[in-house]
């Protein structure tokens, strides 16, 4: 194993290789594993694998170690009892220098780098944060995040026509999620992962002065961070938070002291191995449209098809274990007493001797533990977590997103994870139909598309508001105003209403810069039509699903509609009103409007539907909900305060108020109504994205820039 500090290989590592026609072998090694760290090598890992395991069941490396590929080779130094994990006492006989870098001194300090009998009371104490219990009680609020972040990544396509899918969500998913699990500030991922992408250098095979001193720097910066955490009193931590109770009840002493190291390797390897899965697993499926298609049509299989991505992608693509005493690698490969052993898990999940085809994607391929997450006392402990994310995140992505990529993926230089950073995307062109296919497939009917006759036979174009039809769609210069006419007044919006509504917004005129949905009667929307469901549920129920992806495909139209979108809002919004009124740019309602948030479950079957997915959030995923949608109501001036709604009006002024407000964002050019939407797009509830912010990050805690600006200065002294 490479000297970290710079020395040079020398005999105490390992026996020095012979002379015996090996040289050969050992310059293709290293020019093999030069070829890894290079953008070639970086994007396609798995072609030099495949030498590496041409040339034997293990490979010398010029270091000393060697490197095994195979399933089989890899299962038995990662399980034997005869191998442990690189700790500090190897390090210290053969690296003492390593004690001075405080990356170093975090692995070891943490179960990650350190082996029994101290490694067992470490791994119990980490455990408390991802127990199968505490994961449970923590599903709704991690699915929840994961829908926020869909949205902001679907309206940043919305407002700019291509993103970035590493920078928005990869980078920063798995980090909100880590925040949640922890109890840490959400205010503070930003530096959270600057941090934790620092510090992962210190696991790879060699990395560079420069990548070691900016580990070096993270380290101490950590140091200051965990410091600032837990001084007394706790003013950034919440009572309740998970990381206050667990410092508050950790009573042995060892752990004690290494908590903040502990914490660190957690955050460090957490973020790294789900950066990789969640970024690389969606570039690997926008390469296989048709296995998207398979996806979508059996969304039950999602989690085999999660863990072939885990396979196919190996976020962790090698693990280093040293032999106690001399033993064998299978093949008869003789490996003395501490010397050291890198597995290379990423090509033992691609051994052509276990998995058929093992460079292809096959979301379809019986599910079988891989070694992605490691095995043994180190197995991954967030492996569940990372799991969950991409259980929840990639069905919800594919469903609500026809993606392409739009430019070359990035990768880092690291050789020890995928290291996926930059995945440039955008919406691939087709034309949308009322029923997906998998809803026609199930159905037994014919996909057919919206267009412009359809359209025209479904929504009568008229200039007054009584005109026959569920929907009246009238033009004011640049303003195309839509208005629900059901005549009870109670605007349901049952299969009629639906079909018109999508037809409208699936064949927009190029030149309306602001859609209006406004309701006559009553109230602006009180939901899907409950007494139509319920009859389709006892007597079609294929009608029934049909019914639930034409209300979803027309809340996906309204939320990703290219002009500006206003919701009139008036009485009571309830169920799908409060999706639309929640999917629109700009919300105008009025005194003593009504809005009841979905609560209560019971009742009707029904599918995941987009319109649910707030339901959805609350009480884990499913593929059957039970649903009424009850709850509290919330009064126009409280949804005003919690950002429901842009503008409070008196009733009798809300649909002259919404027509002014459209008419005034038309009159801007096509290039103000962009940079507006960018502009909203980037505004998440809870502030500003710092994943935008140029050079530092603006919208960072006043905390963190202290913390960055003391560590700074201690450097320069």
């Amino acid at each position: 194993m490479p000297d970290r500090t710079g020395r040079p290989w020398t005999a105490n590592d390992a026996a020095a290789p012979s002379d015996d026609g090996s040289r050969d072998a050992q310059r293709r090694v290293r020019q093999l594993i030069r070829r890894l760290s290079t953008p070639e090598g970086r994007a396609d890992p798995h072609a030099i694998y495949d030498e590496l395991r041409a040339m034997g069941p293990a490979v010398r490396t010029p270091w000393g170690a060697w490197l095994v590929t195979s399933d089989g080779a890899s299962h038995e130094v990662l399980r034997g009892p005869g191998w442990r994990t690189v700790d500090a006492a190897w390090r210290t006989e053969r690296q003492p220098a390593w004690v001075r870098h405080p990356g170093l001194t975090f692995l070891h300090d943490s179960a990650l780098g350190t082996n029994p009998p101290g490694h067992a009371a470490l791994r119990r104490s980490l455990g408390a944060f991802v127990s199968p219990q505490t994961l449970a009680g923590l599903t709704p609020q991690i699915v929840r995040t994961v829908h926020e972040y869909v949205d902001r990544f679907e309206a940043a396509l919305r407002a700019d026509g291509e993103a970035d899918f590493g920078a928005l969500v990869g980078d920063r998913l798995p980090m909100a999620v880590l925040c949640i699990v922890l109890g840490l500030p959400h205010e503070d991922i930003p530096l959270l992962c600057d941090m934790s992408r620092a510090l992962s250098n210190v696991h790879d095979l060699a990395p560079g002065r420069e990548r070691l001193a900016q580990a070096d720097r993270a380290g101490r910066l950590w140091n200051a961070y965990w410091e600032q955490l837990v001084t007394e009193p706790r003013s950034r931590l919440p009572e309740d938070s998970p990381l206050v109770r667990w410092l508050d009840t950790e009573t042995d002493p060892a752990v004690r002291a290494v908590a903040g190291s502990q914490l660190n390797v957690m955050i460090e390897a957490g973020l790294e191995t789900t950066t990789s899965l969640l970024s690389e697993g969606l570039v690997q499926l926008l390469r296989r449209p048709d296995q998207v298609a398979w996806l979508l049509e059996h969304p039950e299989s999602v989690n085999g098809a999660v863990e072939e991505l885990v396979r196919l992608v190996t976020p962790a693509q090698l693990l280093s274990r040293y032999a106690t005493e001399d033993t064998e690698l299978p093949g008869g490969v003789p490996v003395a007493a501490g010397q050291v052993v890198h597995v290379v898990i990423a090509a033992a999940n691609h051994d052509p001797a276990v998995y058929h085809a093992p460079h292809d994607l096959d979301l379809s391929r019986p599910p079988r533990r891989n070694l992605a997450f490691g095995v043994g006392m180190h197995y991954c402990l967030g492996a569940p977590l990372a799991r969950l994310e991409a259980t929840t995140l990639f069905p919800e992505l594919l469903r609500r997103l026809d993606l392409e990529l739009a430019g070359p993926v990035g990768y880092d230089e690291s050789i020890a994870f995928r290291g996926t950073r930059s995945v440039p995307v955008r919406r691939r062109s087709r034309t949308t139909t009322v029923r997906t296919g998998a809803t026609a497939a199930a159905s037994g009917t014919a996909t057919s598309g919206i267009t412009a006759q359809t359209v025209a036979a479904a929504v009568p174009v008229a200039s007054r508001a009584d005109a026959a039809g569920p929907v009246v769609v009238e033009r004011d210069d640049a303003v195309l105003l839509v208005t629900l006419t059901r005549p009870d007044g109670d605007n349901r919006l049952d299969r009629a209403t639906l079909t018109a509504l999508a037809g409208v917004l699936e064949s927009l005129p190029d030149d309306v810069d602001a859609v209006v949905l406004r309701a006559e009667g009553r109230h602006f929307c009180v939901g899907a039509d409950l007494d139509e469901l319920g009859r389709l549920a006892t007597d079609d129920p294929d009608g029934y699903r049909d019914l639930v992806a034409l209300g979803d495909q027309v809340l996906h139209a309204w939320r990703t509609c290219p002009p500006v979108t206003v919701a009139a809002l008036h009485g009571f919004v309830v169920g799908a009103g409060l999706g639309l009124a929640t999917a629109s740019d700009l919300r105008v309602a009025a005194t003593g409007t009504r809005f009841r948030a979905p609560e209560t479950i019971l009742g009707i079957p029904v599918g995941a539907s987009e319109m649910l997915d707030r339901v959805i959030a609350e009480t884990g995923p499913s593929r059957t909900r039970m649903m009424l949608l009850l709850g509290d109501a919330v009064s126009g001036e409280q949804a005003l305060e919690s950002g429901l709604v842009h503008h409070v009006v008196p009733a009798e002024d809300v649909w002259r108020e919404a027509r002014r407000l459209a008419r005034r964002v038309a009159r801007r050019d096509r290039q103000a109504v962009r940079v507006t939407k960018q502009t909203m797009a980037r505004l998440p509830q809870d502030g500003p994205d710092p994943a935008h912010a140029t050079g530092a990050d603006a919208w960072e805690a006043p905390q963190a820039r202290a913390l960055r600006r003391r560590v700074a200065a201690d450097d320069a002294r």
